[in-house]
């Protein structure tokens, strides 16, 4: 089963990058927010990719527990991590990883990626992500009522592994140890519980987690979770005149907009189900469909005048207002991919 989907503490982030870019008259300062913008939208594609694989074939598992995007504090340190995989004998922290050039990994656990000409050299994930599984162990140990049977024998197994996603081009012949495509995760697993020995069996089986045991422990996980986002716009020193702190509201719309200021986004909701999670379709005109609840949302624009008529204009996944008598151009929504 699946606690906690992927946040969208990148995609907002992202969005209000995409803002900023578009509201930005300097080409220094593009530049910056393209490469800000750039890394952010690799490691949310790196995430999403792999998630699929993972949400695929545990979405419907009864005795594992797949969590997406979790930042833990414990002791004065920070753990970024992608996924959580947890099963009633232990848990794997996994680190994403997506490439579109030719990956080599390296005797010491770098990476170099191959882009035709270029090439790009990355430390060792796997160390990364031993310290996020420091953090995570800790944390459980200090704060979480492990049953008596786990806590005696030493606490809860927790593994680590780097997860490639399957349509990245890997030199390797052999994967090293602690790397993994993400399609095979699960049947790898599967795998070694089948190849373990009857000491191994008999060890595990004295440490196994109730099926409430470990679904309380993915709670645990989920409540001491602390999202950060960046403020971008207090980077870039940016300001639009159309989203200080005001409290904006179209007349004759039947969507909901929330209070706008110059470092959120503007944020779209359904009147009926309250979800944020909606999508920009098009019938006779563009409406936004509630993707929880099902309802059809028309989206009616306003601008400076009664003798404007503001359109929306699909560009891509993106969708933007648009207004020739008073010359706006401006993105309002856009869909996920």
């Amino acid at each position: 089963m699946i606690l906690k989907k992927l946040g969208n503490e990148l995609e907002t982030q992202i969005y209000t990058l995409q803002n900023l870019l578009n509201n930005s008259d300097s080409t220094t300062q593009k530049k910056l927010i393209q490469s800000d913008l750039k890394r952010l939208e690799n490691g949310y594609k790196s995430e999403k990719d792999n998630a699929y694989y993972l949400d695929f074939t545990f979405k419907d598992s009864t005795h594992s527990i797949i969590l997406h995007d979790i930042r833990l504090e414990h002791n004065g340190r920070t753990a970024q991590i992608d996924h959580i995989f947890i099963g009633r004998t232990g848990i794997t922290v996994l680190e994403s990883k997506s490439f579109t050039g030719e990956l080599t990994i390296k005797e010491d656990g770098s990476l170099v990626v191959k882009y035709g000409k270029t090439i790009n050299t990355y430390p060792n994930p796997i160390e990364q992500n031993n310290r996020h599984t420091q953090v995570l162990k800790e944390l459980i140990n200090d704060n979480f009522n492990l049953q008596g049977n786990t806590k005696f024998l030493g606490g809860i197994d927790i593994s680590s592994k780097v997860i490639i996603n399957p349509k990245t081009t890997v030199v390797n012949k052999k994967f090293p140890v602690g790397f993994e495509r993400a399609d095979s995760f699960a049947t790898r697993r599967i795998k070694e519980i089948d190849k373990m020995s009857i000491f191994e069996v008999l060890k595990t089986a004295s440490k196994m987690m109730t099926a409430e045991k470990y679904i309380e422990l993915a709670e645990f996980i989920i409540q001491n979770h602390k999202p950060i986002t960046f403020d971008y716009t207090k980077k870039y020193r940016m300001k639009d005149k159309q989203n200080e702190d005001i409290y904006v509201e179209e007349k004759n719309t039947n969507y909901q907009k929330k209070i706008i200021t110059h470092t959120n986004p503007i944020i779209y909701e359904c009147p009926k189900c309250k979800s944020q999670n909606l999508e920009v379709n098009y019938g006779r005109n563009y409406y936004f469909k509630c993707l929880d609840c099902k309802n059809n949302i028309p989206i009616k624009h306003t601008c400076n005048t009664l003798n404007c008529k503001p359109k929306t204009k699909k560009r891509k996944l993106q969708f933007f207002k648009i207004c020739e008598t008073c010359g706006i151009d401006k993105l309002f929504y856009q869909n996920k991919a």
